[in-house]
Protein backbone atom coordinates (compact mmCIF):
# COMPACT_ATOMS: atom_id res chain seq x y z
CA UNK A 1 0.00 0.00 0.00
CA UNK A 2 2.68 2.18 0.47
CA UNK A 3 5.29 1.64 -2.06
CA UNK A 4 6.58 4.84 -4.47
CA UNK A 5 5.64 7.02 -1.69
CA UNK A 6 7.88 9.49 -0.74
CA UNK A 7 9.64 10.20 2.93
CA UNK A 8 8.64 13.43 4.75
CA UNK A 9 11.40 16.15 5.37
CA UNK A 10 11.21 17.84 8.46
CA UNK A 11 11.61 21.56 7.08
CA UNK A 12 8.57 20.71 4.59
CA UNK A 13 6.09 19.54 7.74
CA UNK A 14 7.09 22.24 9.68
CA UNK A 15 6.38 24.67 6.69
CA UNK A 16 3.06 22.77 6.12
CA UNK A 17 1.56 23.06 9.38
CA UNK A 18 3.14 26.73 9.90
CA UNK A 19 0.54 27.39 6.92
CA UNK A 20 -2.18 24.44 7.75
CA UNK A 21 -2.18 24.42 11.46
CA UNK A 22 -5.20 26.87 12.37
CA UNK A 23 -7.56 25.24 10.08
CA UNK A 24 -7.12 21.64 11.13
CA UNK A 25 -7.67 22.65 14.63
CA UNK A 26 -10.36 24.69 13.76
CA UNK A 27 -12.25 21.32 12.55
CA UNK A 28 -10.39 19.32 15.00
CA UNK A 29 -12.13 20.63 18.23
CA UNK A 30 -8.84 22.69 18.75
CA UNK A 31 -6.42 19.70 18.88
CA UNK A 32 -4.08 18.41 16.20
CA UNK A 33 -5.53 14.34 16.19
CA UNK A 34 -7.87 12.49 16.22
CA UNK A 35 -10.47 11.47 18.48
CA UNK A 36 -11.86 8.67 20.15
CA UNK A 37 -15.78 7.68 20.09
CA UNK A 38 -17.64 5.24 22.03
CA UNK A 39 -19.87 4.03 18.75
CA UNK A 40 -22.09 4.98 16.68
CA UNK A 41 -24.21 6.60 18.71
CA UNK A 42 -22.02 8.93 20.76
CA UNK A 43 -22.62 12.31 20.26
CA UNK A 44 -19.40 13.35 21.65
CA UNK A 45 -18.32 16.88 19.55
CA UNK A 46 -14.45 16.70 17.89
CA UNK A 47 -13.21 18.42 21.29
CA UNK A 48 -14.68 15.96 23.68
CA UNK A 49 -13.53 13.04 21.17
CA UNK A 50 -10.55 14.21 20.94
CA UNK A 51 -9.64 15.52 24.24
CA UNK A 52 -10.51 11.59 25.52
CA UNK A 53 -7.43 10.12 23.39
CA UNK A 54 -5.01 12.46 24.85
CA UNK A 55 -6.70 11.26 28.27
CA UNK A 56 -6.31 7.61 27.37
CA UNK A 57 -2.35 8.30 26.66
CA UNK A 58 -2.16 10.54 29.78
CA UNK A 59 -3.70 7.96 31.71
CA UNK A 60 -1.46 5.05 30.48
CA UNK A 61 1.79 7.23 31.56
CA UNK A 62 0.32 8.43 34.44
CA UNK A 63 2.17 11.03 35.64
CA UNK A 64 1.94 12.88 38.84
CA UNK A 65 3.89 16.19 40.35
CA UNK A 66 7.48 15.96 39.85
CA UNK A 67 7.89 14.15 36.84
CA UNK A 68 9.18 15.66 33.72
CA UNK A 69 7.31 14.90 30.48
CA UNK A 70 8.05 15.35 27.23
CA UNK A 71 5.41 16.10 24.15
CA UNK A 72 7.01 15.14 20.91
CA UNK A 73 4.98 17.02 17.95
CA UNK A 74 3.13 19.15 20.63
CA UNK A 75 1.05 21.03 18.06
CA UNK A 76 -0.80 23.98 18.65
CA UNK A 77 -0.29 22.32 22.76
CA UNK A 78 -4.08 21.14 23.69
CA UNK A 79 -3.08 18.04 24.84
CA UNK A 80 0.36 18.94 26.64
CA UNK A 81 -1.57 21.68 28.49
CA UNK A 82 -4.25 19.74 29.58
CA UNK A 83 -1.78 17.02 30.71
CA UNK A 84 0.15 20.00 32.85
CA UNK A 85 -2.92 20.53 34.12
CA UNK A 86 -4.52 17.30 35.15
CA UNK A 87 -1.67 15.85 36.51
CA UNK A 88 1.23 19.07 38.12
CA UNK A 89 3.58 17.41 35.87
CA UNK A 90 6.20 19.14 34.45
CA UNK A 91 5.44 19.43 30.20
CA UNK A 92 8.04 20.64 27.89
CA UNK A 93 6.54 20.10 24.10
CA UNK A 94 8.48 20.34 20.69
CA UNK A 95 7.07 21.00 17.12
CA UNK A 96 8.98 21.53 14.02
CA UNK A 97 6.59 24.21 13.17
CA UNK A 98 7.46 27.38 14.88
CA UNK A 99 3.88 28.39 14.48
CA UNK A 100 3.05 25.51 16.28
CA UNK A 101 5.23 26.53 19.28
CA UNK A 102 3.91 30.30 19.37
CA UNK A 103 -0.04 28.81 19.54
CA UNK A 104 1.09 26.37 22.19
CA UNK A 105 2.98 28.63 24.40
CA UNK A 106 -0.04 31.30 24.40
CA UNK A 107 -2.51 28.33 25.22
CA UNK A 108 -0.30 27.96 28.00
CA UNK A 109 -0.04 31.37 29.09
CA UNK A 110 -3.88 31.84 28.37
CA UNK A 111 -4.96 28.70 30.75
CA UNK A 112 -2.65 29.98 33.25
CA UNK A 113 0.03 26.95 33.40
CA UNK A 114 3.12 28.70 31.76
CA UNK A 115 4.76 27.86 34.90
CA UNK A 116 4.63 23.83 33.65
CA UNK A 117 4.16 23.91 30.81
CA UNK A 118 6.28 24.88 27.95
CA UNK A 119 7.28 24.49 23.95
CA UNK A 120 10.27 24.89 22.13
CA UNK A 121 10.84 24.55 18.02
CA UNK A 122 12.63 21.51 17.22
CA UNK A 123 13.67 18.28 15.32
CA UNK A 124 11.85 15.33 17.05
CA UNK A 125 15.16 13.52 15.28
CA UNK A 126 17.67 15.45 16.58
CA UNK A 127 16.26 16.32 20.17
CA UNK A 128 18.23 19.22 22.23
CA UNK A 129 18.14 17.31 25.39
CA UNK A 130 20.62 15.49 27.66
CA UNK A 131 20.49 11.71 28.09
CA UNK A 132 17.78 10.56 30.87
CA UNK A 133 15.85 13.76 30.62
CA UNK A 134 12.59 13.01 31.01
CA UNK A 135 9.96 10.54 32.79
CA UNK A 136 7.91 9.68 30.37
CA UNK A 137 6.77 10.93 26.60
CA UNK A 138 3.72 11.55 24.62
CA UNK A 139 3.33 11.67 21.11
CA UNK A 140 0.28 11.82 19.76
CA UNK A 141 -0.01 11.24 15.97
CA UNK A 142 3.62 12.78 15.20
CA UNK A 143 5.76 9.77 14.80
CA UNK A 144 3.66 9.17 11.21
CA UNK A 145 5.27 12.50 10.16
CA UNK A 146 8.67 11.07 10.70
CA UNK A 147 10.64 9.52 8.06
CA UNK A 148 12.40 6.91 9.84
CA UNK A 149 10.43 5.91 13.45
CA UNK A 150 13.57 3.69 14.44
CA UNK A 151 15.38 6.85 14.72
CA UNK A 152 12.40 8.55 16.29
CA UNK A 153 12.17 5.44 18.77
CA UNK A 154 16.08 5.97 19.33
CA UNK A 155 15.98 9.83 20.41
CA UNK A 156 13.27 9.19 22.40
CA UNK A 157 14.81 6.17 24.22
CA UNK A 158 17.68 8.32 24.90
CA UNK A 159 16.07 11.09 26.57
CA UNK A 160 13.69 8.87 28.26
CA UNK A 161 15.08 7.79 31.94
CA UNK A 162 15.27 4.25 32.53
CA UNK A 163 11.50 2.89 33.81
CA UNK A 164 10.29 5.82 31.89
CA UNK A 165 7.60 5.19 29.53
CA UNK A 166 6.56 6.27 25.89
CA UNK A 167 2.42 6.79 24.82
CA UNK A 168 1.47 7.34 21.12
CA UNK A 169 -0.26 7.02 18.50
CA UNK A 170 -0.03 6.32 14.96
CA UNK A 171 -1.40 5.38 11.37
CA UNK A 172 -1.68 2.17 10.47
CA UNK A 173 -2.33 0.09 7.52
CA UNK A 174 -5.10 -2.70 8.52
CA UNK A 175 -5.65 -6.17 6.67
CA UNK A 176 -9.73 -6.60 6.22
CA UNK A 177 -11.47 -8.13 8.55
CA UNK A 178 -12.60 -10.72 5.96
CA UNK A 179 -9.47 -11.91 5.35
CA UNK A 180 -10.50 -15.53 6.54
CA UNK A 181 -13.69 -15.54 4.75
CA UNK A 182 -14.41 -17.72 1.51
CA UNK A 183 -13.01 -16.60 -1.81
CA UNK A 184 -15.02 -14.24 -3.32
CA UNK A 185 -15.82 -15.19 -7.05
CA UNK A 186 -13.68 -14.10 -10.07
CA UNK A 187 -15.40 -11.41 -11.02
CA UNK A 188 -15.72 -9.89 -7.72
CA UNK A 189 -11.81 -10.35 -7.57
CA UNK A 190 -11.40 -8.34 -10.42
CA UNK A 191 -13.44 -5.73 -9.06
CA UNK A 192 -11.84 -5.39 -5.61
CA UNK A 193 -8.31 -5.55 -7.20
CA UNK A 194 -9.13 -2.33 -9.37
CA UNK A 195 -11.01 -0.81 -6.34
CA UNK A 196 -7.63 -1.62 -4.32
CA UNK A 197 -5.62 0.24 -6.61
CA UNK A 198 -7.73 3.30 -7.28
CA UNK A 199 -7.63 2.99 -3.21
CA UNK A 200 -4.17 2.83 -3.43
CA UNK A 201 -3.30 5.87 -5.96
CA UNK A 202 -5.22 7.87 -3.79
CA UNK A 203 -4.02 6.93 -0.56
CA UNK A 204 -0.42 7.63 -1.61
CA UNK A 205 -1.40 10.81 -2.49
CA UNK A 206 -2.85 11.43 0.58
CA UNK A 207 -0.16 10.70 2.72
CA UNK A 208 2.11 12.87 0.71
CA UNK A 209 0.25 15.82 0.63
CA UNK A 210 -0.17 14.94 4.60
CA UNK A 211 3.66 14.96 4.68
CA UNK A 212 3.72 11.59 6.28
CA UNK A 213 5.65 8.86 6.17
CA UNK A 214 4.65 5.18 4.27
CA UNK A 215 1.92 3.12 6.35
CA UNK A 216 3.30 0.86 8.63
CA UNK A 217 1.52 -2.37 10.40
CA UNK A 218 0.46 -2.61 14.03
CA UNK A 219 3.04 -5.93 13.67
CA UNK A 220 6.20 -3.92 13.34
CA UNK A 221 6.41 -2.18 16.91
CA UNK A 222 8.00 -5.22 18.05
CA UNK A 223 10.87 -4.89 15.74
CA UNK A 224 10.66 -1.36 15.85
CA UNK A 225 10.92 -1.21 19.89
CA UNK A 226 13.71 -3.72 19.63
CA UNK A 227 15.89 -1.85 17.71
CA UNK A 228 15.29 1.76 19.53
CA UNK A 229 15.93 -0.83 22.65
CA UNK A 230 12.69 0.10 24.58
CA UNK A 231 10.45 -3.24 25.71
CA UNK A 232 6.64 -3.44 24.23
CA UNK A 233 3.98 -2.37 27.02
CA UNK A 234 1.05 -2.54 24.74
CA UNK A 235 -0.11 -2.25 20.89
CA UNK A 236 -3.88 -1.48 20.29
CA UNK A 237 -5.80 -1.19 17.62
CA UNK A 238 -8.31 1.80 17.94
CA UNK A 239 -10.05 2.16 14.77
CA UNK A 240 -13.43 0.99 15.66
CA UNK A 241 -13.20 4.08 18.07
CA UNK A 242 -11.14 6.69 15.10
CA UNK A 243 -13.04 5.64 12.40
CA UNK A 244 -15.25 8.43 12.62
CA UNK A 245 -13.03 11.58 12.59
CA UNK A 246 -12.17 11.35 8.75
CA UNK A 247 -15.77 11.78 8.14
CA UNK A 248 -16.28 14.69 10.66
CA UNK A 249 -13.28 16.16 9.35
CA UNK A 250 -13.34 15.75 5.76
CA UNK A 251 -16.90 16.24 5.52
CA UNK A 252 -16.46 19.88 7.38
CA UNK A 253 -13.42 20.73 5.64
CA UNK A 254 -14.78 19.99 2.12
CA UNK A 255 -18.43 22.10 2.96
CA UNK A 256 -16.35 25.06 4.47
CA UNK A 257 -14.11 25.45 1.58
CA UNK A 258 -16.96 25.37 -0.56
CA UNK A 259 -17.58 29.07 0.57
CA UNK A 260 -14.17 29.97 1.75
CA UNK A 261 -10.76 30.61 0.78
CA UNK A 262 -8.36 27.62 2.09
CA UNK A 263 -4.31 27.91 2.54
CA UNK A 264 -2.67 25.97 -0.52
CA UNK A 265 -1.42 22.78 1.49
CA UNK A 266 -5.02 22.29 2.41
CA UNK A 267 -5.95 22.71 -0.95
CA UNK A 268 -3.68 19.94 -2.00
CA UNK A 269 -5.50 17.40 1.13
CA UNK A 270 -8.65 18.01 -0.86
CA UNK A 271 -7.67 17.91 -4.39
CA UNK A 272 -5.50 14.45 -3.76
CA UNK A 273 -8.38 12.88 -1.28
CA UNK A 274 -10.75 9.93 -2.81
CA UNK A 275 -13.36 12.80 -2.78
CA UNK A 276 -15.97 13.96 -0.71
CA UNK A 277 -18.16 10.90 -1.89
CA UNK A 278 -15.74 8.39 -2.07
CA UNK A 279 -14.42 8.13 1.56
CA UNK A 280 -16.07 4.81 2.60
CA UNK A 281 -12.90 3.10 2.46
CA UNK A 282 -11.28 5.38 5.32
CA UNK A 283 -14.47 4.85 7.18
CA UNK A 284 -16.07 2.03 6.57
CA UNK A 285 -16.75 -0.30 10.01
CA UNK A 286 -13.51 -2.04 8.49
CA UNK A 287 -11.17 0.52 7.71
CA UNK A 288 -8.43 -0.03 5.41
CA UNK A 289 -6.16 2.74 7.25
CA UNK A 290 -6.46 3.21 11.28
CA UNK A 291 -5.06 4.09 14.44
CA UNK A 292 -3.25 2.24 17.33
CA UNK A 293 -1.81 3.31 20.66
CA UNK A 294 1.74 1.84 21.10
CA UNK A 295 2.84 2.13 24.70
CA UNK A 296 6.88 1.59 25.12
CA UNK A 297 8.82 1.51 28.32
CA UNK A 298 13.08 1.78 27.86
CA UNK A 299 14.28 -0.98 30.19
CA UNK A 300 15.16 -0.42 33.99
CA UNK A 301 19.07 -0.57 35.05
CA UNK A 302 19.86 -3.26 36.89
Amino acid sequence: MSTGISLPKPEEVGAFYDAANGLIAQFQGGSMHYGYWNGPEDDSTFEQASDRLSDILIDKLAPGPGDRVLDVGCGVGTPGVRLATRTGAELVGISISARDVELANARAEREGCADRARFEHANALEMPFEDNSFDHVLALESIVHMPDRVQALKQIARVLRPGGSLALTDFVERPPASADLPKPSLLKRIQNSVVDKVQQAALAKLIESWHTAPLVRAADYASFASAAGLDVVEVTDISQHTKYTAHRFYGAVYEYAKHNEVPPEIKRILQAGPGEKRLHWLIEDDPAVGVIVAVLRRPSQG
